[in-house]
């Protein structure tokens, strides 16, 4: 369902409500102009006078009657509107019958309950609009308030390995420390300044993982078999929901390298085609590791997926593979 701005949907109850009156007056006055005076009883009982005691009747259970406190009121007023109903009922049975049955009453009387039943259904629809659109509203800021808290239970998470990993360069006095320290900064404006965005330049979000390639490096040291390869040719008319790669990122980095063995890697690669994201990340796994088990998916994966299904739920996939000796994640995004 397509959202209406309250302007749109005040226009649309107006020019129903204008329309319906006015084709009703329409018909009285031209009933009234050929009818009165010499044929009273025809004008009436004639469509212009139905359908303006229906409308009416319509207008007053929507708007007076089932607002009403207390029961008897209610019950009063739908007998009134009834015993009209019925009345011009009969006059149309009288009139082109020159008696009054029973079941030609009757007839009449539910036709024109359902002329009222349906200028109820009109008024009740266009007036409901306005409570669809805020409930559609209210449902996107619902689900946006959700990804947000998704989002933001990523940043401590992320902090939280960032400055362990700056505390083990400071025990060792490292001399890259200050540099760690200054990328680490960039990589906190960019957490600050552009992740409560809805999306963002998709090549800010590279940027930001380039970054924290580059810390990791410095972290294991330029020998250690990290490869990250990014396509060329990112336009700028493609834009990412924030921070959703970085977790596979770092899920690599946190399985692949907890030990220190030279046969550690990580190898990343995003490439776009067709408007459509890939991004392929594969990790070392060794025996010792636990994480290798099907339970290794722990919350940042967890949380990634619940994006996944807020942001993209029909354009995206992500797959799993394990081996005995790597594990990797294969992302794809359709790009707005």
């Amino acid at each position: 369902m397509l959202q209406a701005s309250q302007k749109t949907i005040q226009t649309i109850k107006i020019a129903f409500h204008v329309i319906l009156i006015s084709f009703i007056a329409f018909e009285l006055l031209r009933g009234a102009f050929y009818l009165i005076p010499e044929d009273w009883l025809f004008f009436l009982t004639s469509d212009a006078v139905e359908h303006l005691v229906c409308a009416s009747i319509a207008y007053g259970l929507y708007y007076y009657v089932f607002k009403l406190h207390g029961i008897w009121k209610k019950i009063g007023l739908v007998i009134l509107s009834s015993t009209m109903l019925l009345l011009l009922a009969a006059a149309k049975d009288y009139r082109i019958h020159n008696t009054v049955s029973f079941e030609q009453t009757f007839e009449y009387f539910t036709n024109f309950l359902g002329q009222s039943l349906l200028f109820y259904s009109g008024i009740y629809f266009v007036h409901r609009l306005e409570f669809l659109n805020r409930y559609k509203k209210l449902e996107k800021e619902l689900s946006q308030a959700k990804e947000q808290l998704l989002r933001n239970q990523l940043h401590p998470h992320f902090l939280f390995n960032a400055f362990n990993s700056l505390y083990s360069l400071s025990l060792k006095n490292h001399p890259d420390t200050a540099e760690y320290i200054l990328k680490l900064s960039s990589m906190m404006r960019y957490l600050t300044d552009e992740t409560h965005l809805t999306k963002v330049p998709l090549h800010k979000e590279l940027d930001f993982i380039e970054k924290y390639i580059a810390i990791e490096k410095i972290r294991f040291g330029e020998d250690a078999r990290i490869k990250l390869i990014i396509q060329d040719a990112i336009a700028d008319s493609n834009w990412i929901a924030p921070f959703l790669l970085i977790t596979l990122v770092e899920n690599a980095f946190k399985h692949g390298f907890y030990t220190n063995s030279k046969d550690a890697y990580v190898k990343i690669k995003i490439t776009i085609e067709h408007n459509k994201l890939l991004c392929v990340i594969e990790n070392s796994v060794f025996d010792k590791q636990h994480f290798q088990e099907t339970n290794r998916e722990g919350k940042g994966l967890k949380n990634l997926q619940q994006r996944l299904q807020l942001l993209y739920p029909k354009h995206s996939s992500m797959n799993v593979t394990t081996t005995e000796d790597s594990y990797a994640t294969r992302l794809k995004i359709t790009l707005s």
